[in-house]
């Protein structure tokens, strides 16, 4: 087959790939941006004939889901902070002092063990141990779950990280005479923050899309995230149409961002380390 046929070939599968999966997203943005009654004409329009804001502030001022989205924020950030600060504490032993090689495969092993399990396995102990606690509808209850529900994942992001980075610079800070503690906080943390955000970024990502804890946790716009009150526009006699492509654009626009501002480290991130920039 010659060169510039198969030029060509490669050329159309990867726009089609490129549709397949654009496509939804420029619709979604198309619909959020539609009046009703463009909405609900007998034949569906590509684009915006009329374009108005009007579902997004349906969206985020009457229906109030500024709230949720604020509270959506809110769970995220402070879960993915804890999550990543204690994978870091659990992460740097097993790799940089002469642990046991039993306890670290333990370790590491019962970490992945939790990831593997599905949300729906655990959600009813997760609910009957908050309700227990009288944590039930609190946002503390929420970072809690997300924090222990995504620590596996940042163990072992973490861990690839801190592989990837020569005991030498610890141990050349120790015979300049400086402690454990400076090594660590002044040669290796600075180090290995490509790491940490990386972790953060991925961790922070699957906060923010949880729906099942949230939607079995809570109760009340008081501690409701998000996703779980765009799903509140599915009712019994009608779908709000324009009104969930709105909120569908809201959700996606703050991972995104994060994503675009750290797409290196984040590649480096699904790799465990693995791969590093050059």
């Amino acid at each position: 087959m010659p060169r510039i046929v198969k030029r060509i070939l490669v050329w159309a599968a990867l726009g089609a790939t490129f549709v397949v999966f654009i496509f939804p997203l420029y619709y979604l943005v198309a619909t959020s941006l539609k009046t009703k009654a463009e909405l609900f004409q007998a034949v569906p329009t590509l684009y915006p004939h009329q374009p108005t804001l009007e579902p997004y502030f349906s969206v985020l001022i009457t229906r109030g889901f500024l709230g949720l989205l604020i509270n959506s924020v809110i769970v995220g950030a402070s879960a993915t902070a804890i999550a990543v600060a204690v994978a870091f504490a659990i992460s740097y032993p097993i790799t940089r002092l002469p642990v046991q090689r039993g306890m670290r495969n333990f370790v590491l092993n019962w970490a992945l063990s939790l990831r593997f399990l599905p949300p729906i396995a655990v959600v009813i102990p997760y609910f009957t141990i908050v309700r227990t606690i009288g944590l039930y509808n609190q946002i503390p209850a929420l970072v809690l779950v997300y924090t222990i529900f995504n620590l596996p994942l940042s163990i072992w992001m973490l861990k690839g990280f801190l592989e990837q980075i020569p005991a030498e610079v610890e141990e050349a800070a120790l015979v300049d005479g400086g402690t454990r503690f400076q090594a660590f906080r002044l040669v290796l943390l600075p180090l290995a923050a490509t790491g940490v955000l990386a972790a953060g970024v991925i961790v922070f990502a699957f906060d923010w899309a949880e729906f099942m804890f949230a939607f079995i946790l809570t109760a009340t716009p008081q501690s409701m995230t998000f996703p779980v009150g765009v799903q509140g526009l599915v009712t019994q006699f009608e779908i709000i149409w324009n009104d969930m492509a709105a909120g569908g654009v809201i959700a996606i626009v703050i991972p995104l961002v994060l994503m675009l501002f750290a797409r290196r480290y984040v590649i480096a991130g699904l790799t465990f380390g693995v791969i590093r920039e050059k």
